[in-house]
């Protein structure tokens, strides 16, 4: 169950539609289906023997900076690796290897820490043939109850966001292409992390297969230019980082170089980033398994360096049903062998799941368009600090209407889709306050968050529960002038 597919980030539709392009009201059925696996067969046998299994890794240095990360290149050629990426100022190095590769670069001069970031070798995952995507329709900003939801029109009058302000989309990628979102795509800020290290050439940030990235892109600043839906903040630029490769697996190497990449072009807008997926292949990365808690704080190292320098990311809170806050079993992890069981394996708090419980990051929640908590929507005190319009099609509600494949519209579910409302608030907000720092920014999202009835298991302390955190995001109280 790689990255938000396995993690039922967003619920696909078995079947699609396609329509020619109008501008029509359109009442829009969502199309629930399970998500599809793909069976992979064994290789066979060669007479011949075969190359050794590459695998990836990261090592982190003793010492960040320069030095420090020469002495671990270094010591990754002499261990028989590849030096894949190295990003000094985290203290992180990006490297593939074979399978004695830990054991030969650990305890080498500069070498604090080594983990593999998978437990597999580099392409041999089980990862997912192609999905459908939900069913494309005639699109109508009239039928965007999302954004109606969380005041986006109302907070428009007053700002549609600025175009010195850029949102990353960091996800599976986006068609930068697509009619609503060619208007306010930045190619100059988009990048490939797929692989662990940035790639630019040949539009490398389009994803080979998956629009999820695409439909966040378009909830969070589709451009209203008369030809289909309206995103939160409409002026706003996008940049697409994809982390997600072809299979749709998030591995820790991606997200290092995404996070990094965001601290680096800060300084040219762009102050907030989506983060719709869970680091594969470990649903919760645990601190006394090496290769986990190496690849967690390979990632966290990554995240404070770009809050460091302004830049704000939120994160979705997955949809499993499950309480963030009380963790006891992962039923998921490891991810990334097809054919191999999967027993669930016993947990603590002290497991953390990346990038919804990174310090500094705000982790979203979903509700339906009813205003309650999507069954489906993980929870926790604590953890939870935002509600947003996800959807709720199992309760009889409607999906996101947002870009699709193919320059078309379709309706997901998730908090996939309800973190990109929180996302386009956070861009009306820097629009507005440019001066503001990422915990300004959130502190200011959470002090204008609608608070909704916490019933049933929702437990509560203070002003926070554990079911929306704060409250639901409300664009126009974060946006209006005053407290």
């Amino acid at each position: 169950m790689p990255g938000w597919f396995g993690w039922y980030m967003c619920m696909w539709a078995d079947m699609r539609m396609r329509v020619a392009i109008a501008m029509v009201s359109a009442a829009g059925v969502v199309l629930l289906g399970t998500v599809p696996t793909r069976v992979v067969s064994a290789a066979p046998r060669r007479s011949v023997e075969a190359p050794a299994a590459t695998y990836s890794f990261l090592v982190l240095t003793r010492e960040p900076g320069p030095a420090g990360t020469v002495l671990v290149e270094s010591a990754v050629r002499r261990a028989g690796g590849t030096v894949v990426g190295a990003y000094g100022r985290i203290g992180v190095v990006v490297a593939h290897g074979g399978p004695g590769f830990a054991a030969a670069v650990r305890g080498r001069p500069g070498v604090a820490r080594v983990g593999a970031t998978r437990t597999v070798p580099i392409a041999e995952h089980g990862g997912p043939a192609a999905r459908a995507g939900g069913a494309t329709e005639d699109p109508a900003e009239a039928a965007q109850w999302n954004l109606a939801m969380v005041h986006a029109y109302e907070a428009q009058a007053i700002t549609e966001g600025s175009p010195d302000v850029a949102v990353a989309v960091v996800d599976s990628g986006v068609d930068d292409r697509h009619p609503d979102l060619a208007p306010n795509f930045d190619p100059e800020l988009s990048v490939d992390c797929s692989t662990g290290r940035p790639i630019r050439e040949g539009a490398a940030w389009r994803a080979p297969r998956s629009d999820h990235g695409t439909h966040v892109a378009g909830t969070i600043a589709a451009a209203r230019n008369g030809t289909g839906v309206v995103g939160v903040a409409p002026r706003v630029r996008i940049a697409a980082v994809r982390v997600g490769d072809a299979d749709t697996m998030f591995h820790a190497e991606a997200s290092v170089c995404g996070f990094v990449w965001l601290a680096e072009h800060a300084v040219r807008g762009l102050r907030i980033a989506n983060h719709s997926y869970y680091n594969d292949p470990w649903w919760l990365m645990c601190p006394d398994d090496e290769d986990q808690a190496v690849a967690y704080e390979g990632i966290r190292r990554a995240a404070a360096y770009a809050a460091e320098r302004g830049v704000l990311s939120i994160a979705a809170a997955g949809n499993d049903g499950y309480d963030l806050a009380h963790k006891t079993v992962d039923p998921y992890s490891p991810n990334d062998a097809a054919g191999r069981p999967v027993p669930p394996r016993p947990v603590t708090d002290a497991c953390r799941m990346a990038p919804a419980e990174l310090p500094g990051v705000v982790t979203v929640a979903a509700v339906g368009a009813d205003g309650r908590r999507a069954g489906y929507s993980n929870t926790g005190l604590g953890v939870v600090d935002l509600a947003g319009p996800g959807g709720n099609g199992s309760a009889g509600g409607e999906g996101v209407l947002s870009t699709a494949r193919d320059g078309g519209w379709a309706r997901k579910e998730g908090t996939s889709m309800a973190a990109p409302a929180v996302s386009g608030v956070a861009a009306l907000v820097v629009s507005e306050h440019p001066e503001w720092g990422p915990d300004t920014i959130a502190a200011r999202l959470a002090a204008t968050a609608v608070r909704l009835p916490c019933a049933g298991s929702c437990t509560a302390s203070g002003e926070v529960d554990s079911f929306h955190g704060h409250g639901l995001v409300d664009a126009l109280r974060a946006v209006r002038p005053g407290p």
